[in-house]
């Protein structure tokens, strides 16, 4: 479906400020989301990406924000809206299949030992799981093949996986599988003290440990290999802090103490250890912020210098609660500033940074699951219209390209040649990515629930 320039909507140059949507676009977006999230699911929890895509496998992130963002869905809307396509009750049970094969699937492929050929470390939450392995990676040398299929290149999934646990509990209260999964959480947790803080500064960073260099450099969700680079073309030293990744390990430890303390299993010395991290993690955060930016910086580097770039990620923490509410304001209006914020979207980087590309993965393209965690985050602070401009943005893009994309891009209109347009902006299709994903599925779940 690359059809590479939308024209439907090409002439939109600002979002509207009162968003609206009729309902049954509504109710059209709500079926579509969901019957992707079920075309994608499979015993061990839910394929990335679809058959064509690039991602058709087990990836633990995404797994985790599906999860997530299906919960925040749910949870904003009242149960009479829910029968959307079927019953109250048919919804609920599906969504808890859901969340349950996911977090008991992920729990099956959890590190068991130390490898640093695949990077997987006990209790640590897998990045992607292939089954058969694709014949390309093995002659690619990509860790999968050092792995039984098992790659844990994944920085961010092992906190992600016990704040869903935790998520997913306050929500079903199911306690068996609790307890199923109680010995995981814990691993988890344990390899967040172990293996999170390299240098023992209190922010958590990481270093890749393939000892012939391959597999992922930048183990965040901007995983491509080029998606920070550092200022005045010095090299970027590792191990590297990413701001996101502060705020879901404090939602991580603050969930695991409220999971234990359920359970009657707290450890008081195990709590202390806890709270000093989460200590730490809270005055590390200063490090990041940029006053002339009135925003944290993207991350830093093994010096704990700023890669001073404004960057969505910044976003991530608001979904965490890990700023007091006039950073969360700050943030929320840095984000929400043109050179951020397009008529389809929040950009992943602004178009002033050194390093802006609005062709790169990561360096300027727009993803709808990105904003939705942005906006969800705005509504945890009360920012409730600016979570609904940026919900309605990215659901006029997705309701023209007609897919639950990966991405897209979002270009200036002097590089479209012919025909003339008129206005500032186009939507145009970044053509690598995969038609259906698994996260955008969910955003647009939530998304769709602001508007109900």
């Amino acid at each position: 479906m690359n059809r590479y320039i939308h024209m439907k909507e090409i002439t939109e140059q600002s979002v509207s400020t009162t968003p609206s949507f009729e309902r049954e676009v509504l109710v059209d977006f709500w079926q579509k989301a969901l019957e992707a999230l079920q075309s994608l699911q499979n015993p061990l929890g839910l394929m990335a990406s679809g058959q064509d895509g690039h991602f058709h496998a087990i990836f633990g992130r995404d797994s985790l924000w599906t999860v997530q963002l299906a919960l925040k869905a749910v949870r904003r809307l009242p149960e009479h809206e829910l029968q959307v396509g079927g019953t109250y009750a048919a919804y609920y049970n599906w969504l808890h299949d859901l969340a349950s094969s996911v977090l008991l699937g992920l729990a099956q492929l959890q590190g068991q030992a130390v490898n640093d050929a695949n990077e997987e470390q006990p209790g640590r939450i897998v990045h992607e799981y292939w089954e058969p392995i694709p014949p390309k990676m093995a002659q690619a040398h990509w860790p999968v093949v050092d792995g039984n299929g098992r790659y844990y290149g994944a920085f961010d999934a092992t906190f992600l996986f016990v704040s869903t646990a935790a998520q997913v509990d306050a929500y079903f209260n199911d306690q068996a599988l609790l307890e199923k999964l109680w010995p995981h959480i814990h691993a988890a947790l344990l390899w967040m003290l172990n293996w999170s803080d390299l240098d023992q500064d209190g922010l958590v960073e990481y270093a890749r440990r393939n000892p012939g260099g391959y597999g992922l450099p930048n183990q965040v969700w901007k995983d491509s290999s080029d998606s920070v680079l550092a200022p005045d073309d010095r090299s970027l030293s590792h191990p590297v802090a990413w701001i996101e990744v502060q705020g879901y390990a404090l939602d991580a430890y603050s969930a695991y103490l409220a999971l234990a303390q359920k359970l009657g299993r707290l450890d008081p010395d195990l709590q202390q250890q806890i709270e000093q991290r989460m200590a730490g993690l809270r005055q590390g955060l200063a490090s990041f912020w940029m006053q002339q930016e009135n925003i944290p910086a993207m991350a830093l580097d093994a010096q704990k210098q700023q890669i001073p770039m404004v960057a969505s990620n910044a976003g991530h923490l608001l979904w965490s609660h890990a700023v007091d509410e006039q950073q969360a304001r700050q943030i929320s209006e840095r984000l929400s500033n043109p050179d951020m914020l397009t008529p389809w979207g929040v950009r992943t980087l602004s178009d002033q940074a050194y390093c802006y590309d609005p062709f790169n993965y990561h360096r300027g393209t727009v993803w709808p699951f990105d904003n939705a965690i942005i906006a969800a985050g705005m509504e945890n602070y009360g920012f409730e219209t600016q979570a609904r401009t940026i919900a309605q943005s990215v659901l006029q893009a997705l309701e023209t390209i007609d897919n639950p994309v990966e991405l897209y891009m979002v270009l200036p209109s002097q590089v479209i040649r012919a025909p003339h347009i008129q206005q500032l902006w186009a939507l145009v299709d970044y053509r690598q990515a995969c038609n259906v994903q698994a996260w955008t599925a969910a955003a647009i779940l939530y998304m769709v629930s602001l508007f109900f």
